[in-house]
């Protein structure tokens, strides 16, 4: 189970990513407004905190991939790669808007 979670390390902070930021934006709609100054910001260090998630992922994973070790290791952690690098740009696609005030 430890492997897998490995392997989908990327995805699943990708996915709480777009949770977290569905809930915050939700209830700053709620709160206030979706595009208050403060609520952005807390969108932004939670994107922020994602992204530094997904990277160590992906960094993790390019260690491991550089140590010579058995075959099914290096495919989880090219999987790991692929699956950090993803979350990483997708993370950053989906503050864009944050950043840019729509």
């Amino acid at each position: 189970m430890r492997r897998w979670a490995w392997m989908l390390g990327g995805l699943i902070v990708w996915f709480v990513h777009f949770m977290g930021v569905y809930g915050i934006a939700s209830l700053a709609d709620v709160v206030s407004r979706a595009d208050d100054p403060l609520w952005r910001m807390i969108g932004l260090a939670f994107s922020g905190a994602c992204l530094l998630a997904a990277l160590a992922i992906a960094g993790g994973a390019a260690r491991g991939l550089r140590r010579a070790g058995d075959p099914s290791a290096r495919f989880g952690d090219q999987l790991a790669l692929l699956g950090g690098g993803v979350a990483a740009l997708a993370i950053v696609w989906q503050a864009l808007p944050t950043v840019i005030g729509y």
